[in-house]
């Protein structure tokens, strides 16, 4: 493992460091390239993806000082970066295991801080950040605690954790394949991923609670052939459905706000260092 570094130094720097292979340690699995170059291409305007940095937003923005340090753990092409800086953090860097994902990052302007490495493995030193944001990273993971530990090892005392995954193992489907999850988590197994690895958990919600009745149809049911569910493509949709499911998730995002979602395509953790 090279040095650890510190985040107020991260420039828009690619490590490609074989030290940072997690394929060839067998324990973060990868999605194929061309999920991210469907990220790439969606992930700016999509509904999806916007309402899940909003969620960001509404649950880690209270809590981000200003000029604190952020790390985004899984960054992918790096939009949530964006989402971070916007809230008032003073240094925002991300990190995640595939080249080809920050290839697209660093090709993004302004160009964001990234780099290169397994989610267990932080090229940080000890207590060194300030918030740290985990977007459906611990599903990938082998050892979903090792990772939690690591996030708590980079973490200040007090500091805030924002972490989520995708839910209910029996909405297992190719989708899961395609995206190399490992598996798909409850509200308890999630929570409980989190207190081993040194967090207390100050909140836990579902959300994408509409999702539910039409991924069960199409994962669960014969109605499942009509969809090529390898293909993120099939996300793509003409812009007023696009509206209308961002109308409904801000809706969902109010509720949200004031009570805990008990169902939902995925679910969030904000947690607190001890």
């Amino acid at each position: 493992m090279s040095a650890a570094a510190d985040p107020r130094a991260a420039g828009p720097t690619i490590d490609h460091s074989p030290d940072h292979d997690g394929a060839a340690h067998g324990i973060e699995a990868q999605p194929d390239d061309h999920y991210f170059d469907v990220m790439a291409t969606v992930a700016e305007t999509h509904w999806w993806y916007r309402a899940r940095r909003a969620w960001v937003a509404q649950e880690l923005g209270p809590r981000v000082r200003p000029g604190a340090i952020v790390v985004d753990v899984g960054t992918g092409t790096s939009e949530t970066l964006d989402t971070l800086a916007v809230l008032g953090a003073g240094t925002v860097v991300g990190t995640d295991i595939s080249p080809h994902a920050l290839a697209f990052a660093a090709r993004r302007r302004p160009r964001p801080s990234v780099l290169r490495s397994l989610a267990t493995e932080l090229p940080f030193p000890d207590a060194c950040a300030d918030a740290l944001v985990s977007l459906e990273v611990l599903e990938h993971l082998d050892d979903d605690v090792a990772a939690t530990c690591e996030y708590r090892r980079i973490l200040k005392p007090g500091a805030t954790a924002y972490i989520t995954v995708p839910s209910y193992q029996w909405l297992w489907s190719e989708h899961d394949d395609w995206a190399a999850h490992r598996r798909r988590y409850d509200a308890r197994t999630f929570e409980r991923a989190v207190v081993a690895g040194g967090f207390r958990v100050l909140r836990t919600s579902y959300y994408f609670s509409f999702l539910v009745p039409p991924a069960y149809l199409m994962r669960r049911t014969p109605l499942k052939r009509l969809v090529k569910a390898t293909n993120d493509e099939v996300s793509a949709m003409h812009p007023a459905v696009d509206a209308l499911f961002a109308s409904v998730a801000r809706v969902e995002r109010a509720v949200g706000r004031r009570w805990r979602i008990p169902f939902g395509l995925s679910i969030l953790c904000v947690a607190e260092a001890r």
